[in-house]
């Protein structure tokens, strides 16, 4: 796949090709944006474009450099990502050794740091070592959601390539094909991927997302009782982080879409399939309760990412989001 192909970033590649046609390129970006819209391609194919055989400002695709980059095996090519827990300084300094030697066949080492808000402080100080004196040769590309958890000595160092939620014509152009644009699951689809690419295909493939979020979306409709509640947070504890953090963010969504109604703005309204249920229960809150539901939500999220007791946490977020509500007398 080649820049022309990545949709909806037309933006974002286009700085980076002027880069390459000017040799002004950088020694370190940050590659800034919602997951899910072609960050972590736009790296890749930067890579491709930096070491490609035939030297244009876009991948030829079809020499062995490019063909080693798409199937990860290219010995100048080096993908950092947090796993099981935060980027330790363990695999910057790993990093730093490589960046030492020689290149092996290509034209620049590249570095893809995913997941770049999650470092430990050690590995933060260690990488902006790094980029005080950026070794020759390598390109360093970090990529986030956002800038704020990220050292604001780091960001000074990087070159910030802005990455956007593409519109819904540009989803509707990469169902159309897999799905009639008219049926209620293209429209769902296209409002649950909320301008990323990434998330319309996967919802395309996997229809079990589908269905997890069903029963979640039954869960927020019902008057969940404490036993109800601590079985829940029971079912809920063996799913996967991934499941667990989908789930999580449709009960988000939830919240969100309530909030959206009270405030007059339906056409923002992500669960659309769900509007009698909506507006519904948007009688139950007041705009400062589901505020704070919302909050208590995203403080879940980043409770479980510090690996707190699965059950506990959710039994917490359960019994928070019945106080949300209205008292009625």
């Amino acid at each position: 796949m080649s820049f022309e192909e990545i949709k909806g970033q037309r933006r974002a590649t286009r700085i980076l090709q002027n880069e390459v046609a000017t040799g002004s390129i950088s020694g370190a970006y940050l590659f800034i944006g919602p997951d899910g819209v072609g960050k972590n391609l736009t790296a890749l194919n930067f890579a491709k474009i930096l070491n490609c055989k035939e030297g244009r400002i876009d991948s030829c695709d079809r020499c062995s450099s490019c063909q080693k980059i798409d199937r990860l095996c290219h010995p100048d090519l080096r993908i950092i990502e947090a796993k099981e827990g935060p980027i330790k300084i363990e695999q910057i300094r790993t990093l730093k050794r490589e960046s030492a030697y020689s290149l092996y066949e290509g034209k620049k080492k590249v570095w893809i740091i995913r997941d770049a808000d999650k470092f430990t402080q050690e590995a933060a100080n260690s990488l902006l070592k790094v980029l005080e004196e950026p070794p020759p040769r390598v390109v360093i590309i970090l990529i986030s959601q956002t800038k704020e958890k990220l050292l604001p000595t780091v960001l000074s160092r990087c070159e910030t390539i802005p990455f956007s939620p593409l519109s819904s014509s540009e989803i509707r152009e990469i169902l159309k094909g897999h799905v009639p644009l008219d049926s209620p699951k293209a429209r769902l689809i296209e409002k649950l991927a909320r301008g990323r690419a990434g998330e319309a295909i996967f919802l395309l493939e996997n229809e079990d997302v589908l269905n997890l979020r069903e029963k979640v979306l039954a869960s927020l409709e019902g008057n969940l009782s404490l036993e109800q509640i601590l079985q829940l947070a029971q079912n809920w504890k063996d799913l996967s982080s991934d499941q667990l953090e989908r789930t999580l963010d449709v009960i988000l969504s939830w919240f969100r879409d309530l909030l959206i109604l009270k405030q007059g703005g339906d056409k923002w309204i992500i669960n659309h399939d769900r509007m009698d249920r909506l507006k519904e229960q948007s009688e139950r809150y007041s705009s400062s309760g589901l505020s704070k539901a919302i909050e208590t939500v995203e403080t879940t999220k980043r409770h479980l990412g510090y690996r707190l007791s699965t059950v506990l946490t959710l039994e917490d977020m359960w019994l928070r989001l019945r106080e949300c509500q209205l008292t009625t007398t």
